[in-house]
């Protein structure tokens, strides 16, 4: 403006101002309640002040009565979206006598046209916080998906460019690096798997379906689960953008083949028990009339085959500690004190066909112990110990039991059912051998087993 030593453009709030931009002579001043003053008005027409000096209403403001020493002030509201926000001042330290009507509409219009910068640059932070905020809700999703094991994709069937996150290009094989098209996707699987999954996607296509299918990736053997559907259709319905994922399923996959097997396994040992079960019964029931005697005999064999079961089972029947297998077999009947029971040797993993066989063995030799060996007096020991004895095309387990401090022994006359019981509960152990014998000091039985795998060997300590 003609005759005017400064100008400034403020946003205004309740309290003061802030400035935007300033020019002139005069530098920055600091006229908050005649900017207020200027948008209180109901006309939001310009504020002229002639002569500050001698206006009663901001005679006494700072930057009249001290420096800059303002007198004359030309101030037009700033609005934005019918919200007065700011003000352009036009400022002087000389009075005037007045201010056209002409120059009055010019400093509104720019008063307007600087309102429209303001709203441009606050629509474009708008817009710049919102891209933020988009960027940053997509890379915590894609980190979602990541840490789920999981690849989202994109196919572009019009043009065949399939792109996706890093998890989708890892989990085939693929470098994000280089264009990769659907075809390269399909030949990233497994060859036994993608004729059936490009029949799958090409079946969800024609039939407007989701895409369903599991393949393993060629270059790892992963196993996948992919889904997908389509995103976009041309006006003719064809379909042109397909979107989806491929989820990581190789632990599922692995659990459900660990389960079969063992579903297998157990079938297999139940079969294999059954049997056990119907010869023992048969053994009993053949030794003695009695009904109470066969119950007490045959509950405490099926209890020691139970027990043995047990602990396969905790171990999901890849076999039991032999250390175990002994304590649960044999401490109980030490009635007197556990001290009476000595093991000595390293702890193994016998497999389960030895573990049962040598579960029944335990079973009759400790029960025979507790009634008539070392375990019926408070004197009595029981030492087992185990060594194994290397060999050429296998290992053997050899288990030493020998009773000492009990009863005077004496040979039997006859050979009873538990000692035939001992000598065939190893019959499902090929090569397997038992032995007894009877020295007066306590009864004695050398156990020897074929063990193939040197690794069952556990360090106990």
């Amino acid at each position: 403006m003609s005759n005017s030593s400064g100008a400034q453009i403020t946003l205004v709030d309740e309290k003061r101002s802030r400035i935007l931009s300033h020019a002139g002579r005069l530098g920055i001043a600091n006229i908050w309640a005649i900017e207020a003053s200027s948008l209180a008005a109901p006309d939001k027409s310009c504020l002229i002040i002639l002569n500050a000096a001698e206006d009663v209403r901001y005679s006494e403001i700072d930057a009249v009565t001290h420096g800059p020493n303002l007198r004359f002030l030309a101030v037009a509201p700033i609005c934005v979206s019918n919200e007065c926000i700011g003000a352009l001042s036009v400022l002087s330290d000389e009075p005037r006598t007045e201010f056209a009507l002409s120059q009055q509409e010019q400093l509104m219009l720019l008063a307007r046209l600087a309102g429209s910068f303001i709203s441009l640059k606050r629509e474009s932070r708008t817009e710049t916080d919102a891209m933020a905020k988009l960027h940053q809700d997509e890379d915590r999703n894609s980190m979602a998906l990541e840490v789920g094991n999981v690849g989202s994709w994109v196919w572009d069937l019009r043009t065949g460019k399939f792109s996706g996150n890093r998890m989708a290009y890892s989990m085939l094989g693929l470098s994000p690096d280089q264009p990769v098209s659907g075809e390269d996707v399909f030949r990233a699987m497994h060859p036994d798997d993608f004729p059936i999954m490009k029949s799958a996607f090409t079946r969800a296509l024609v039939s407007n379906q989701d895409y369903v299918g599991e393949f393993r990736a060629a270059s790892s053997g992963q196993w996948l689960l992919g889904r997908g559907r389509i995103f976009e259709r041309d006006v003719q319905g064809r379909p042109v953008v397909a979107v989806g994922v491929n989820i990581d399923i190789t632990d599922t996959k692995k659990a459900a083949e660990k389960t079969r097997l063992l579903l297998r396994e157990l079938n297999h040992r139940v079969k294999n028990t059954l049997a056990m079960l119907q010869s023992l019964a048969r053994q009993t029931l053949n030794r003695t009339s009695d009904p109470a005697e066969f119950m007490e005999a045959f509950s405490g064999r099926l209890r020691a085959i139970s027990e043995a079961h047990t602990l396969l089972s905790d171990r999901e029947w890849s076999g039991i500690s032999l250390i175990d297998l002994i304590a649960k077999q044999v401490e109980p009947y030490a009635g007197f004190d556990p001290r009476q029971i000595e093991l000595a040797g390293e702890d193994m993993v016998l497999p389960p066909d030895h573990a049962l066989g040598l579960g029944i063995a335990l079973h009759e030799l400790a029960t025979n112990a507790a009634r008539h060996g070392a375990l019926s007096v408070a004197d009595g020991r029981v030492r087992v110990s185990w060594q194994i004895e290397p060999g050429l095309d296998e290992s053997r387990v050899t288990i030493h039991w020998v009773e000492s401090n009990g009863p005077k022994v004496l040979p039997p006359e006859a050979r009873g059912l538990g000692e035939r019981l001992i000598e065939r509960s190893l019959d499902k152990v090929l090569s397997s051998s038992v032995r007894l014998s009877y020295p007066e000091t306590g009864m004695e039985a050398l156990i020897s087993m074929p063990i193939r795998d040197h690794s069952n060997i556990l360090a106990r300590r």
